[in-house]
């Protein structure tokens, strides 16, 4: 009799395990979060709470508040509700409590939601009682007992009465503690409750009674994701698959991790995997067009979402993601309007889709008024046929008509926040802007009153965020200061909360890093210039520390008279700092008393210049990104991002006022300049704008410059043997030991044509090093031979930065093997005075924007104790590549140190004219052994065309493309 129990149980719990499943990641429309269509399960589960609260006594406009809160429109609710009471119905499962409040949630007049649940209670009523005389008739003893809370605790479970249902089966584990059935749905009960390491611990009893039980498997796996374990998330589900290869669901949470890991590609190939068990998986479907567009496969995603369409025409949250990737990266604005509209049909208070249709409104510079007028959204409203300002306001008014205060909080209160936004954006672009700003202060008030504290907290927070900042511009800096406190505290009160995991600290922290930042901006509008550096220095540190590793509260960062340690009479620092609101230059000088802040004060002319700042990095990375696809190709006579390259840089001078800087040092014995750069300043060649009057490095942090100093204070630099000839011979190699990884052939990966000769010649310069190329380039051979106490580290492969999840960003080795970020955080490096990355393309970040820290391999090396790393911001030809590394290490020989050799090799690459390339290279050649093949094949082709070339004096390498590139990072003190 239990074993039939469990197999009516169990069919039944396959849909109600569907609701405990994590959430899909959906379509992105920054900062709007879409909405997802309910599945089934999400649907069931809704409803039991529902059921569960009218029970308790809830109001009929509680009830609405209930659906609206979370985002469920009744014409879907409805349609599944019809199914659903039809399942109960033809089930023998005792439902009479759960007929009784549906039922009861006709009475309260809710419309048609009510009246069909009142309608399905009615007939489950009326059956009830044949199939309680049924009932009557079960077993006695202990296993009618078992049976008897089975079913009680699952009724239980299925009305929401989650402590119930545990206590059931607790009674139950007690007469059959081998019982695996029963340990897995008091799991699922103890997940319901949020108590999810209980719940892994419940699965673990069942599976310690039943191994191959891939419901626990399953189960398992989803609440390791809810705690955002999702290394063990997707081993669990890998084992629900392996017992249930035709697992759709489990494929496709399985992708749902592997996205939150950023691993997008592995991520694509579980969905595809669901889709190929269950082509019409339609959540699937979307969640593969997600994952596409992250990975700048736009025209893909717009197909994935097109197929869920297909599948589901009314997934109005298919149709709002299409429009999403239409408006914010094909810059399709009006399709992009079209798609929302259609969302908007299907759903008039889907608030997200009014807010993503305004700002694609707000974008759009003509109106198209076909897609329309098929649609027939504004034929009620025809302001919204307006565009720009206008037109965004009208979408964000007309989507209040459906979202009301008292019905929709979370939908009226975004979209006020959003109105907000629009008047704020609209006075930044106006000479009167005082006017719009009051009215956005008052729409952010409105927003306050139901996106609380207490039932929104992280709205909340984006709102006081927004609020704070046109105060600011306003002058109303003691109002900001106080909201900046008052969220401060939500925000620490948000992340003391018993049950939240280490990992969500970190999430939520990174996600509301600007009420930190503004802390810098008050200490600067307050003139505690001390403070103000102290402060961005401590959040930098912070973020480095969690990302390179775990989280932490407690945070080592310098003082002001500590960060004096990397200063002396020819040393300045340039410190950048970024918040949401403004972009502030510090320079440190040597024994100074205060640091010295460029620029005004004034927040509105550094939110203007942090205005221009994000205007130009949005044009650098589409015009990247266009070079980058080879898109700029098509057409010769259009400019390219390589050709705009020196007036980009330009332009970056003038945003950051490198003039003003120059001024600011004033000194003629400063000769070197630390720049410590932040957020997206990392990705951009600064030490270019300053050319040759400095000779210039980078430091993540000042604490890491502080720590390489006292880690090397010690080291020489890097110096060879024997006599001073231009090119290294045999017989005079560096005796420092050399670890060279050459040119693995890395899957999915081009080659670097002279990445070869760039490793001959480097190898030929040192007395037997260490080296492994091509196949042999592997993780394994890589990690054996790290520790191994090298001096330099020389790398002649491809690098990848990855922005969604930075412990992933890697070299790429042999086939498919990476060496990731997390890898080389394992090692202990300080041995090592020179890693060399020069053919990777170390600071990508695509059209994403970096709102914390910029953290990738560079910062990874140095944080393991690397004295210095040389990379490269974009790949370099590589030829020109090969010349530098060879130019810089020849300086090296010469006794230079890293940053002076590089400096040096960039500066002669820069300016070597045809004429003196032909006679570096020939003293190249003529100094090679008889028996060297590759390099001298190499040096006699290029010395052979430039022999043939016209134009003597041209400088074949000055435009910056081939040199600004080159970046070393690294401690001035170590061995200058």
């Amino acid at each position: 009799m239990l074993k039939r129990l469990w197999r009516w149980l169990k069919k039944s719990l396959v849909r109600l395990f569907n609701s405990k499943s994590p959430s899909p990641p959906l379509g992105k429309h920054t900062p709007v979060e879409p909405r997802k269509q309910p599945t089934d399960a999400e649907y069931e589960s809704l409803f039991l709470e529902l059921l569960a609260g009218v029970n308790d006594g809830w109001s009929r406009r509680r009830v609405r508040g209930f659906l609206d809160a979370n985002k469920i429109a009744q014409a879907g609710l409805v349609e599944w509700l019809r199914g659903f009471g039809e399942r109960l119905l033809v089930s023998n499962a005792l439902n009479a409590e759960l007929a009784a409040r549906m039922v009861q949630l006709g009475e309260l007049d809710v419309g048609d939601v009510g009246e069909v649940a009142r309608d399905i209670g009615m007939r489950l009523l009326r059956g009830g009682e044949t199939n309680r005389r049924g009932a009557e008739d079960a077993e006695e003893g202990e296993e009618g007992e078992v049976k008897a809370l089975f079913k009680r605790g699952f009724e239980q479970l299925m009305a929401g009465d989650f402590a119930g249902a545990i206590a059931s089966y607790d009674k139950a584990i007690e007469i059959k503690p081998d019982d695996d059935s029963a340990w897995l749905i008091r799991g699922v009960a103890l997940d319901d409750l949020g108590r999810h390491s209980d719940a892994i611990a419940s699965y673990d009893k069942a599976l310690l009674i039943k191994p191959d039980n891939d419901l626990a498997w399953y189960n398992r796996g989803n609440a390791l994701f809810n705690l955002r374990r999702y290394e063990e998330a997707i081993a669990s589900y890998d084992k629900a698959i392996e017992i249930k290869p035709d697992d759709d669901l489990a494929w496709c949470y399985r992708g749902v991790a592997l996205y939150d890991l950023g691993r997008y590609e592995e991520a694509i190939a579980s969905y595809e995997k669901a889709i190929e068990i269950k082509p019409d998986y339609d959540s699937a479907w979307i969640n593969r067009g997600v994952t596409l567009g992250d990975l700048g496969r736009f025209e893909e995603a717009i197909a994935s979402f097109d197929k869920a369409i297909e599948i589901k025409p009314d997934y109005d949250s298919a149709w709002n993601n299409r429009g999403a990737v239409l408006c914010d990266h094909l810059q399709r604005y009006e399709d992009a309007i079209a798609s929302f509209d259609k969302a908007i049909k299907i759903e008039p208070d889907f608030y997200e889709a009014w807010l993503n249709r305004g700002i694609a409104a707000e974008k759009s510079v003509s109106y198209n008024q076909l897609p329309s007028l098929l649609i027939g959204i504004v034929q009620t409203n025809p302001s919204l046929n307006q565009r720009g300002y206008e037109g965004e306001l009208a979408s964000y008014e007309e989507g209040l008509k459906y979202c009301q205060q008292d019905t929709h909080p979370e939908g009226w209160g975004k979209l006020h926040q959003y109105i907000g936004n629009a008047h704020y954006f609209r006075g930044l672009g106006d000479s009167y802007p005082r006017v719009y700003w009051y009215k956005a202060v008052r729409s952010y008030n409105q927003a306050l009153k139901t996106l609380t504290e207490a039932d929104f907290p992280q709205l909340h927070l984006e709102v006081l965020r927004d609020l704070i900042r046109v105060l600011l511009n306003l002058g109303e800096t003691a109002k900001a200061e106080e909201l900046q406190r008052r969220g401060t505290d939500l925000l620490r009160r948000l992340l003391s909360e018993a049950n939240r995991s280490n990992e969500s600290k970190k999430q939520l922290t990174f996600k509301f890093a600007g009420f930190q930042q503004l802390t810098v901006d008050l200490a600067v509008q307050s003139g505690n210039l001390v403070q103000a550096v102290e402060l961005a220095e401590q959040g930098k540190n912070a973020c480095l520390s969690w990302l390179l590793s775990a989280w932490s509260d407690e945070i080592s960062s310098p003082s002001d008279s500590d960060m004096q340690q990397l200063l002396n009479s020819t040393t300045a620092v340039v410190y950048w700092h970024i918040s949401p609101y403004a972009l502030h230059t510090f320079i440190l000088k040597h024994n100074a008393p205060s640091p010295i802040i460029l620029g005004e004060t004034q927040f509105l002319s550094q939110t203007q210049r942090l205005r221009e700042f994000e205007d130009w990095v949005k044009e650098w990375n589409e015009q990247y990104a266009d070079y980058r696809k080879g898109k700029d190709k098509q057409g010769e006579e259009e400019r390219t991002w390589r050709d705009n390259l020196p007036e980009m840089l330009r332009q970056l001078g003038d945003i950051l006022d490198i003039s003003a800087i120059l001024t600011a040092i004033n000194n003629q014995s400063i000769q070197n300049l630390i720049l410590v750069p932040h957020r997206d300043l990392h990705r951009f060649p600064l030490h270019a704008l300053f050319l040759d009057r400095f000779t210039i490095t980078y430091l993540p942090s000042a604490q890491i410059g502080i720590t390489l100093q006292q880690t090397h204070k010690d080291d020489t630099g890097i110096q060879r043997q024997g006599d001073k000839k231009n090119f290294p011979t045999p017989n005079s190699p560096f005796p420092t030991p050399l670890l060279s990884i050459e040119h693995p052939n890395s899957k999915g990966y081009p080659s670097l044509q002279f990445a070869q000769i760039e490793s001959e010649a480097i190898n030929r310069m040192f007395f037997k090093p260490t080296r492994f190329s091509s196949n042999q380039a592997t993780k394994e051979a890589l990690i054996t031979a790290l520790p191994e106490k090298h001096s330099i580290f020389h790398f002649t492969g491809h690098g990848e930065y990855n922005f969604h999840n930075p412990a992933l960003s890697h070299l790429a080795l042999a086939g498919e093997d990476k060496l990731t970020l997390t890898d080389i955080c394992n090692f202990d490096l300080r041995s090592y005075k020179l890693v060399s990355l020069a053919a990777c393309e170390s600071a990508i970040a695509g059209n994403h924007t970096i709102t914390t820290e910029y953290v990738g391999l560079v910062s990874g090396f140095m944080s393991c104790g690397v004295a210095h790393v040389v990379s490269t911001l974009w790949t370099v030809e590589s030829a020109a590549s090969a010349l530098v590394m060879i130019q810089f290490y020849h300086l090296l020989q010469q006794e230079k140190s890293e940053i002076v050799a590089l400096a040096k090799a960039t500066q002669w690459l820069r300016n070597v004219t045809n004429a003196k390339l032909a006679e570096w290279y020939a003293a190249q050649i003529a100094q090679l052994p008889e028996d060297e093949g590759i390099v001298y094949r190499f040096l006699s082709r290029h010395l052979n065309n430039i022999k043939n070339t016209t134009e003597p004096n041209n400088k074949p390498y000055n435009h910056p493309y081939f040199w600004a590139a080159f970046t070393i990072t690294g401690n001035l003190s170590c061995n200058l």
